[in-house]
């Protein structure tokens, strides 16, 4: 197929240009990242009096539809053949139902009930995989190097960074002005919703003019079946789904758990607690070109695996710095935003690799449908992470409407915030540690993929064939 002069070559090193233009989109994303994930939990439970086990419950019923929905997202953008392109298709439809999504939740009604809250957040989840799905997919697609991938995604997720830095920012701003007011978190959540309603489209915008669609021939279609059987039977895809579920548990029980923590076990304000997520940010915007590095020289599942590790020593400090006040545990949370920016640049990296691997053996690219099962691995962490976690501190008796909490509340809530992240990291170390597609693996399969693409019309049998016995033997002996 002939190649315009826009369009790249999986192989080629992008320009500054495209990667920044490409990664910007990730700053939109990240402003509603953050509330999801911290803030709106507590905005629901205790501005507008929902049950905090009833808020827990509708975060993990809300995602439920995302096990049904991702795979089909996934599969149509591997096969839509719009003019505008496959994934750039899917952005553009995504972003307004995102941004309808946003404006309701992020400013509700006075007097808003849980009908309301789990509406809108399964709007707003919809609109969220109608754009990351596809966003994802295109950034595997853009290189088929093993460290320009973690140049490409570390970029976009540097952006993801100061998405989350800024939104952070923000409830630290207004929360001050809306005091007298009050307080509670109406003000910052109106900014935030605005922000991001109004970021979305110029992001898509930007994107859309600087970063072209790569072009990927394929050379037979694959059922849905026999695709979905060709991932199970994929030993990476599974290490790397696991690992992924049991991070983002971890880091999303911790995150909603978050403010409760800083403000009633620690005894910080609400205004100095809205610092704490700010300095994570920031350290991981400081300490993200390490984990590229790193990941560079030790391999990107090792870099990773450290990372964690860290955190693991860090949630097992949290209890032992309870009642230093607020340097000390502003300190340690720096730590752990340090550690925090390993996922976000080389997890992505991690899952376009094994995409590779995936499109040798199936013949076929699906890189949509394969981010969307790593999709469903973040999203089911993150409604299991979120539900269980609040559900678990509400059984064991603490109440965000309680204004005196008792010893025991705040114990239940120091024990779940320290050691559920430590109990399902642990087994993504495992899973990641020793993890099977090294960079000369990877070299490897991309060779044969991009061979076989050259020659697929001519022979596919052939060259496919060829291409599996190759490569198997190295796996193997990668394991």
């Amino acid at each position: 197929m002939q190649r315009s002069a826009t369009e790249l070559k999986p192989s080629d090193r992008m320009s500054w240009l495209t990667i920044l233009g490409f990664g910007q989109l990730a700053v939109p994303l990240a402003f509603a990242g953050l509330p999801i994930a911290v803030f709106v939990s507590k905005f629901y439970a205790e501005d507008l009096k929902i049950n905090i086990e009833t808020v827990g419950l509708i975060l993990l019923v809300a995602r439920l539809a995302d096990f049904i929905v991702d795979p089909i997202i996934g599969y149509a953008s591997d096969r839509t053949t719009w003019s505008l392109g496959r994934r750039r298709t899917w952005v553009l439809l995504g972003a307004p139902v995102f941004m309808l999504g946003v404006y309701m939740l992020f400013l509700p009604p006075p007097g808003a009930d849980e009908t309301h809250l789990l509406i809108w957040i399964a709007v707003f989840y919809l609109g969220w995989t109608m754009i990351t799905i596809p966003y994802g997919a295109w950034g595997a697609e853009l290189s088929g190097d093993y460290n320009e991938r973690s140049r490409i995604t570390g970029v976009r997720e540097v952006f993801t960074l100061v998405g989350l830095a800024l939104a952070g920012a923000i409830p630290v701003i207004v929360g001050v002005a809306s005091a007298a007011e009050g307080g509670g978190y109406w003000n910052a959540m109106a900014v935030l919703g605005w922000t991001i309603v109004v970021l979305t489209p110029f992001g898509v915008a930007i994107m859309f003019a600087s970063t072209p669609e790569t072009p990927y021939g394929s050379t037979e279609h694959v059922s849905v079946w026999k695709g979905a059987k060709a991932a199970i039977s994929n030993l990476p895809f599974l290490r790397l789904f696991f690992a992924t579920f049991f991070v983002r548990i971890a880091s999303r029980a911790a995150e909603v758990l978050f403010l409760f923590y800083m403000v009633d076990a620690v005894g910080l304000t609400k205004a100095q607690g809205n610092h704490f997520p700010l300095a994570l940010i920031i350290a991981a915007i400081v300490f993200a070109p390490l984990w590229i590095w790193l990941g560079g020289k030790i391999t990107k599942h090792r870099a990773l695996s450290i990372a964690m590790l860290i955190g693991v020593g860090v949630f097992a400090t949290l209890p032992l710095l309870q009642d230093f006040g607020y340097w000390p545990n502003l300190a340690l949370f720096a730590l752990l935003g340090a550690a925090f920016s390993a996922p976000y640049t080389l997890g992505q990296s991690i899952a376009a690799d094994v995409v590779d691997l995936d499109s040798l053996r199936t013949h076929e690219p699906r890189a949509g449908l394969l981010i969307s099962f790593f999709g469903l691995a973040i999203k089911g962490g993150d409604a299991v992470g979120a539900g269980f976690a609040l559900m678990l501190v509400g059984y064991l008796g603490f109440s965000s409407g309680v204004v005196e909490k008792s010893p025991e509340a705040i114990s239940a809530l120091t024990y779940v915030f320290s050691l559920l992240p430590i109990v399902f990291y642990v087994p993504a170390i495992a899973l990641l540690w020793s993890f099977p597609i090294t960079p000369d693996v990877q070299r490897r399969i991309r060779s044969l993929v991009e061979h076989r693409a050259k020659r697929a019309p001519k022979r596919p049998e052939q060259t496919t064939s060829q291409s599996i016995h190759t490569t198997a033997p190295a796996l193997q002996n990668q394991r």
